[in-house]
């Protein structure tokens, strides 16, 4: 019996031995697995600050119209655009969001490892031997929550970056199409300064022009009054004209006759024939000029002045007229520039026109020098 009782003892001890070993090898790892399991928890309990609550809301559409029109040169009020940000989802944007933000409630729910339905364990009907682990209260409903939360963030963190490689290609494209600006802005530019040198050149031809035209309007207006001016000589040579005329109708009479008489002088041998005495007497001096000449036919018309013409027929105009013989002279320079006069023929005078200053007179062939000319000037032999 003492033996039997000794061997109890005995295996009692080492059973104890083996119990207490066990005890101490168990007693750390519970001490691990708390300190596991509240690192875990505490963990848990952090990350709740950066899962965000809910989902954001949509924002109101936002917009960013881009000009499409054709770039032509003329003017658009009403342009066709394009909304680069019509597939924009802005409630990304939205960083005032709430994060879960668990504390200590959340922290004793995460030791809470079973459900618990009137304070006791409900059995898994669908895992015999165990508990149900998930429900409201347990530590699932909590991690399945923050799991469903981080999920959605993901999700929303997917379409962001989307979103933004979406934006940087819409970029990518606005900035080509702005690249392409500066060298516009720089051709029109060149073609700014040259049309800039075109008008500065037209507007210079422009004032030269006005200078001419406003030089051409004071000449016109000059003309002009030369025009009034001519106008009236024209009256007056016209009232001469008509004296003139009627002066060299009767000379043509007297031309004809003296022709006839001419020609049968030119048939015979003729004298010399010296000055003719009659009539009035000349003093000297130019006494006229010649007006009408013909060297062929051999006749002149001059026109005296009235002095002269006094001294021809008196100042009555009723004497006859003399048939004297006159000098034809022309003023000509001579070899060192000083005027001199030159005897150039001689006429003889033949009719007087009444009323006028005019005198038809025969050239004396005989006598002359040159071809007399119009101008020439009378004067006594």
């Amino acid at each position: 019996m003492n033996k039997a009782v000794h061997a109890l003892v005995y295996v009692i001890l080492a059973v104890a031995g083996v119990a207490l070993y066990f005890e101490i090898n168990l007693s750390e790892k519970k001490e691990l697995l708390k300190d596991s399991n509240e690192q875990l928890r505490n963990c848990i309990v952090k990350l709740s600050s950066f899962i965000e609550a809910e989902d954001t809301t949509a924002a109101p559409g936002l917009e960013a119209k881009k000009d499409v029109s054709a770039r032509e040169a003329r003017e658009v009020d009403d342009p066709d655009t394009e909304n680069l940000l019509e597939d924009y989802h802005p409630e990304y944007e939205n960083v005032d969001t709430k994060s879960m933000n668990w504390g200590d409630a959340q922290a004793v729910q995460l030791r809470k490892l079973y459900y618990l339905e009137d304070g006791s364990k409900k059995p898994d009907l669908a895992t015999p031997g165990k508990f149900i682990t998930k429900g409201p209260g347990t530590a699932q409903e909590l991690i399945d929550k923050i799991i469903e939360r981080a999920g959605k963030q993901k999700e929303a963190l997917k379409k962001t970056r989307a979103e933004l490689k979406n934006l940087r290609e819409k970029l990518q494209v606005l900035v080509g199409d702005y690249n392409k600006l500066p060298k516009e802005i720089r051709l029109n530019k060149i073609d700014l300064e040259k049309k800039d040198k075109e008008i500065e050149t037209l507007t210079k031809e422009k004032a030269e022009v006005e200078d001419n035209l406003q030089k051409s309007q004071e000449e016109v207006k000059e003309l002009k009054n030369e025009v009034v001016s001519l106008k009236e000589e024209v009256t007056a040579a016209k009232d001469e004209t008509i004296a003139a005329k009627e002066a060299l109708d009767k000379a043509k009479e007297t031309v004809d006759n003296m022709k006839a008489i001419l020609q049968k002088r030119t048939a015979e041998p003729r004298a010399a024939v010296g000055p003719v005495t009659g009539g009035g007497q000349l003093t000297n001096g130019d006494k006229g000029t010649i007006q009408t000449v013909s060297n062929e036919k051999l006749f002149a018309v001059i026109k005296f002045d009235d002095a002269a013409l006094d001294e021809l027929i008196g100042s009555d105009r009723n004497g006859a007229l003399p048939p004297h013989e006159m000098l034809v002279v022309r003023d000509e320079k001579g070899a060192d520039g000083a005027q001199k006069k030159r005897i150039v023929g001689k006429v003889r005078l033949r009719q007087w026109t009444p009323k006028s200053n005019l005198v038809t007179a025969e050239i004396l062939q005989d006598w002359q020098q040159a071809p007399i000319e119009k101008g020439d000037v009378v004067r006594p032999d």
